[in-house]
């Protein structure tokens, strides 16, 4: 299987039933978030959300704007979270209008050199994405631990 082939299944195992060019356009938000992430990049990951957008995590954590999500993700990335990854899949889309949906998905943080999420980090995430100038952006995340009674320490 060539290198094109073997990103391509990968894309459609990530997006499964959520094949039409409107959802995988907005599916593009998680994938940026995912790319970004990858890269310990803290203003890549920012610039997913938009200007005013929101970031809410267990531990009380709600960081309001790309600045502060920013520094809260420069900040992870030199702690707990240096060197990690995320990973999720889409188990629901709905579209509100044509410029705001819904996204849910389960997925998790990757520890450094993991492939496979730690119960302990795996999570279930809402995102609001909304459409700005013809390309989406992600106005609020929240997610919760996937498992009974986990906590993420931040």
């Amino acid at each position: 299987m060539s290198v094109v082939d073997d990103a391509k299944a990968r894309l459609d195992d990530y997006y499964g039933p959520f094949t039409s060019d409107r959802e995988k356009e907005v599916l593009s938000v998680p994938l940026r978030l995912v790319a970004a992430w990858a890269k310990n990049d803290a203003k890549a990951v920012a610039d997913v959300f938009t200007e005013d957008g929101t970031l809410i995590l267990p531990g009380d954590v709600y960081k309001k704007g790309r600045e502060e999500i920013r520094a809260f993700m420069a900040a992870a990335y030199a702690g707990p979270f240096k060197g990690s990854g995320v990973t999720g899949k889409p188990v629901d889309v709905r579209f509100v209008n044509d410029e705001v949906a819904l996204l849910r998905t389960h997925g998790g943080i990757l520890a450094e050199g993991e492939t496979e999420i730690d119960p302990e980090l795996a999570v279930r995430s809402t995102w609001v994405a909304v459409k700005r100038d013809g390309e989406w952006f992600l106005a609020g995340y929240q997610n919760s631990p996937r498992g009974a009674g986990a906590t993420l320490r931040w």
